[in-house]
């Protein structure tokens, strides 16, 4: 009999989202203001021009020596375009190497400049263009980048002294006139366009690439290309940092800033290197026929806390610290699972890789090994699937947690009776699920599982034989098991009473040693014992 796996790929959709990075394809009816770019080989502008009233501006010469910009006419020498290239991985397309543009500024007269992070992540090389002047490029590195908050901070440390911006220092207010930056569309020339804060304190949480707490809105013109660009006063101080653009259906375009303040928070850690960021550049997707849903991984940095792990470029990050990602298609739970765990902490990891099937955990950051890789947990079907009777019904699952949400794990739909409350034998979380409870406690012809907490012992051995199966059944021996999250042993048990049954009974710990977790599953025919690798898939428990 061979082994079941999930069907190949043939190109799990994206979920349709109409937020984008960078803005949209149409122009809001704003005040463009052009802004006249060094001399180079700029290509022609892409920018509408400004309306026949309104006469274009030119840049007043800055200062060169690395001084900060005092007017948002002189911000140009400290507005940077950036050109990204890297290896990455579609879902659809499978590997390509990926080239974009975007822009930044830059804070510091050493050449230190914020950008998002979506510009640069998973790029292999940066080249950054200086205040439009394409006659040179230069070379940039990362130094922090952070997914959730959507921002970096690069070094072109090569490139000094230079002009550079200032940050705003008080809360932004509705109705206040301010410049969006930047090099929209990839073209070289410097392009500054005019527009108020319409909101203070947007909702831009539930992102496809980000979960930004504190963003502004904004009526400025931008485009693809602006994002990393930043967002001035009259007096040139920089009041937020563009990263989005949304169109609604009939409606009008609305654009999105990151707010300053938090800029400047996120900044002070980026100094230090990544901050709230596992290293990934990452999608939400989503193949209902499949039941699948989690992070679609399109690229990892190199030497972070997922490279460690081995995650790869095509994995599926289905849950951290047992909770799902992306259920309803954003990077809300991912950045709040990392903002909850605090930084360097260990953190719980489930992919399914999806070129072989296989369920992969692991631990982030793990204290005891940090370079410690995930596992696969092993499937049942490969050792067991021809011992017990073919056929029973294809199951499709479902996930269910505990009555006090400590503990998870998947089941057959079909397996409808259920407890979750605490389990009569420890006291403690447990779920079980059967066709019929009472048939499966109490006969050895019904299929069903058991996952409970107990308190944590070392005694392994002696929790699998109290649960007494020797005297009805087979013996078939015990085995190690580990999974990259759980350690412990397994027995396995047939032919109860000549039922023709299958048993397993799992007792391990967590890498925190937290609690011991019991399982027990018996099956009847091979589908159970799909049911029995879901399950062991899927056990896990929640974390602070």
């Amino acid at each position: 009999m061979s082994r079941k796996t999930l069907p190949l790929l043939a190109g799990v959709p994206l979920l349709a989202l109409v937020v984008t990075a960078c803005g949209g394809d149409a122009t809001p009816a704003v005040e463009t203001v052009t802004v006249q770019a060094p001399p180079g080989d700029s290509a022609p502008a892409t920018v509408p021009p400004p309306a026949d009233d309104q006469a274009p501006i030119t840049a007043a010469p800055a200062d060169a020596g690395g001084s900060t910009i005092t007017s948002h006419l002189d911000a140009q020498p400290a507005v940077v375009q950036i050109q990204a290239m890297g290896g990455m991985r579609d879902p659809e397309f499978g590997n390509y190497v990926s080239g974009g543009s975007g822009s930044g500024f830059l804070i510091s007269s050493d050449g230190l400049a914020i950008t998002n992070n979506h510009v640069v992540t998973g790029a292999a090389t940066l080249e950054v263009y200086i205040g439009g002047d394409t006659t040179r490029s230069y070379n940039a590195r990362v130094i922090g980048a952070s997914e959730c908050n959507d921002l970096a901070l690069i070094d072109i440390s090569e490139a000094e002294p230079l002009p550079y911006l200032d940050f705003a220092q008080e809360p932004v207010s509705v109705g206040q006139e301010i410049y969006v930056a930047g090099f929209p569309l990839g073209d070289p020339e410097y392009t500054l366009t005019r527009g108020i804060v319409s909101k203070a304190n947007a909702d831009s949480e539930d992102l496809t690439w980000a979960s930004v707490d504190h963003s502004l809105e904004h009526d400025a013109a931008a485009h693809p290309g602006n994002s990393g660009g930043p967002l001035l006063t009259t007096d040139g101080r920089v009041t937020g940092v563009h990263f989005s653009g949304f169109l609604p259906a009939d409606m009008v375009r609305q654009q999105f800033a990151i707010d300053h303040l938090l800029t400047q928070n996120v900044l002070s850690h980026l100094r230090d290197g990544d901050y709230e960021s596992l290293g990934i550049n990452a999608h939400p997707v989503v193949d209902e026929a499949l039941g699948v849903t989690g992070l679609w991984v399109s690229g990892v940095k190199p030497g972070s806390p997922a490279a460690r792990a081995k995650v790869v470029p095509g994995d599926i990050i289905t849950t951290l610290n047992g909770l799902p990602m992306a259920p309803t298609g954003t990077m809300t739970e991912y950045c709040d699972v990392l903002r909850t765990s605090g930084e360097g902490t260990p953190v719980a990891i489930e992919v399914l890789r999806w070129d072989t099937g296989e369920v992969l955990r692991g631990e982030l950051n793990n204290p005891v090994d940090a370079d410690a890789a995930m596992t696969p947990v092993m499937s049942f079907y490969d050792e067991i699937g021809d011992e017990v009777a073919d056929g029973g019904n294809s199951y499709t699952y479902e996930r269910i947690v505990d009555d006090s949400e400590t503990i998870v794990i998947e089941v057959p739909t079909d397996w409808t009776d259920r407890q979750t409350g605490s389990w009569s034998v420890t006291g403690m979380p447990a779920i079980v699920a059967a066709p019929d409870i009472d048939a499966f406690n109490n006969t050895w012809y019904e299929p069903g599982v058991i996952y409970a907490q107990t308190s944590t012992t070392d005694d392994l051995h002696e929790l699998i034989d109290g649960m007494d199966f020797g005297a009805d059944c087979v013996d078939d021996g015990r085995s190690d098991y580990t999974d990259g999250l759980f350690t412990g042993y397994y027995n396995q048990y047939s032919d109860c009473d000549g039922s023709g049954n299958q048993i397993v009974v799992l007792a391990a710990n967590p890498t925190d040693e937290s609690f011991t977790a019991l399982l027990v599953v018996q099956m009847i025919n091979d589908s159970d014992v799909l049911a029995l690798d879901q399950a062991f898939a899927t056990f896990n428990y929640f974390t602070d």
